[in-house]
C-alpha cells in the first residue's frame, strides 16, 4: 500500500443514507479522481457491512480498523516448518509497513 496525500482538494460525497459522515464510521465505496477534485460514492450494502475493513494485507500480518477507530494487527497462520529468524523479521517488516500507512 502506498500513501499519497493530496492537499487542498474538493471531495464530493454521494452517500446512501445520510448527508453527514459521523466520526469513526467506515464507509465502503468507490473514490475516483475528477476534473474538479475527487468523488466518493458509497456502495449499496447487501446484507451486513464488513465490520473491520482491512487496511493492510501482507504475507505474515494484516491490519484492520475497528469500528471504535482503533487499529488492530492480526498474525496469519504459520506453517510448522518455519525459519524463526526469517519469520520474525518478516513480521517486524510488515508491521512497520502497515503502521507507516496510518496517521
Amino acid at each position: 500500500m502506498n500513501k499519497k496525500i493530496y492537499s487542498n482538494i474538493n471531495l464530493n460525497c454521494m452517500l446512501q443514507e445520510s448527508n453527514e459522515i459521523s466520526n469513526d464510521k467506515c464507509l465502503t465505496g468507490i473514490i475516483s479522481k475528477t476534473a474538479d477534485g475527487f468523488r466518493f460514492e458509497e456502495a449499496i450494502r447487501k446484507g451486513r457491512a464488513p465490520r473491520n475493513p482491512k487496511l493492510f494485507d501482507g504475507k505474515y500480518v494484516s491490519m484492520v480498523r475497528m469500528q471504535n477507530g482503533r487499529y488492530q494487527c492480526h498474525l496469519k497462520t504459520m506453517s510448522s516448518h518455519l525459519n524463526r529468524e526469517k519469520f520474525a523479521f518478516g513480521v517486524y517488516s510488515e508491521i512497520l509497513n502497515a503502521l507507516s500507512n496510518i496517521d
